[in-house]
């Protein structure tokens, strides 16, 4: 294990709600301690109260570990756990240092609508942690102001990271539309037909009418010739017989 920068395990959680929103762990250290140590770790945020004033420095050491903890005024908690021979147990304002650096960022907001960190989240959490610890791995505490400054550089790697997942969401949108557009234009196509069935269907039924008037007629007509041919033989015999 590496003495000099060694971060054990690292959570955000949010106060109100008392869930955690993400969390970091160094799997090059982890030991058969870390599901214990991770209950210690729950335990701390399900008891921390409101009595424990925002900002304050909170410290408590088991074994060969040490945790840090604070609650932000922003209602967002940081713990971290350190080995107690690393650098961060020498230099315990870098811990509160990298929790105000993740604060600022606002890698708490990047979380889905359970609360939790998205998939850009953990990747930003993950690569804050693993530059702040290989700055301090590299030059220690007069590194500070280069691995701010770093961050600063890196926003446009945070950013093109948040507009690959905004354009993923715009073009399931995008398709999203195109496909209502063309069930629209589908579901128009197909009033239009049934429109023109119905129109089809109403003619159909007026020339029907109308055939059925028309034969009607003719039937009447014939029958009216057939019964005057009858009455003009009828009264030709009559007129024969007394002539």
């Amino acid at each position: 294990m590496s003495s000099y920068s060694s971060i054990y395990y690292f959570m955000m959680g949010n106060f109100d709600t008392h869930k955690e929103i993400g969390y970091y762990i160094n799997d090059n250290l982890k030991d058969s301690n870390f599901e214990n140590i991770k209950f210690t770790c729950d335990d701390i945020f399900n008891k921390f109260n409101e009595d424990m004033s925002n900002n304050k420095k909170f410290k408590k050491i088991i074994d060969y570990y040490i945790i840090h903890y604070t609650l932000k005024n922003s209602g967002t908690f940081y713990l971290t756990v350190v080995l107690n021979n690393s650098l961060y147990s020498k230099q315990e304002q870098l811990i509160y240092e990298l929790f105000e650096d993740i604060e600022h960022q606002g890698i708490k907001k990047l979380v889905d609508k359970n609360g939790e960190l998205t998939r850009v989240g953990k990747q930003n959490l993950k690569f804050c942690i693993d530059l702040f610890q290989e700055n301090n791995r590299k030059g220690g505490k007069k590194d500070q102001d280069f691995f701010f400054l770093k961050n600063k550089e890196r926003e446009p790697s945070k950013i093109a990271l948040l507009n690959n997942e905004i354009n993923e969401i715009h073009n399931s949108m995008k398709e999203g539309v195109k496909n209502l557009i063309a069930n629209i234009s589908e579901m128009n196509e197909l009033d239009e037909k049934s429109g023109k069935i119905k129109d089809t269907s109403y003619q159909f039924q007026k020339d029907s009418a109308d055939l059925e008037q028309k034969m009607k007629f003719r039937k009447l007509i014939f029958k009216v010739l057939i019964y005057s041919i009858f009455i003009l033989i009828f009264i030709i015999t009559l007129y024969l017989m007394f002539k």
